[in-house]
């Protein structure tokens, strides 16, 4: 069995390097997809809409019609038929949409932050059913066989 050291990450973006040197910026996609009315952006050119997603993908930066089309694609797949360059515009939306949530957050921030939330939530439900809420255990308690699998199993899975 023969070795593949290529990423997941690195197929996808060879993927998209693909797609974006096939795209022509024609504007084909843009016209036959249904989203484009709910996107609000029906008076936008078909060819600078479909230019932008081309460019947020290359720089991470995109004019905000660009935007707004991805983040209102339906999926419905009508974009991919419309295009003579075999390039499927639906996969482009979905990978501008990581490319804009990546933009948008600092990912380990996005960790730290729910992790901690996850933790008082867990220890707020803990104290809540055990009725332990606003009280304090006694240094035996805390050593407790009860305290111990209380810890394992509600808050290390959460770190």
């Amino acid at each position: 069995m023969q070795s593949n050291d290529r990423s997941f990450e690195a197929a996808l973006d060879e993927r998209v390097g693909e797609m974006l040197e096939a795209c022509t910026r024609c504007g084909k996609c843009v016209e036959a997809c249904p989203s484009v009315q709910p996107a609000g952006i029906v008076d936008a050119k078909p060819e600078d809409v479909i230019g932008g997603i081309i460019e947020l993908l290359r720089t991470g930066d995109a004019p905000e019609a660009s935007r707004q089309w991805a983040a209102s694609c339906m999926l419905s797949g009508e974009c991919i038929s419309a295009c003579d360059e075999g390039v499927n515009p639906r996969f482009l939306l979905a990978m501008a949409r990581v490319a804009i949530a990546k933009a948008d957050n600092d990912l380990p921030a996005r960790r730290r932050q729910g992790c901690a939330q996850r933790v008082i939530a867990s220890l707020a439900a803990w104290a809540r059913d055990s009725g332990a809420a606003g009280q304090h255990p006694s240094p035996a308690e805390n050593r407790s066989d009860t305290g111990q699998r209380a810890w394992h199993s509600n808050i290390l899975p959460l770190l």
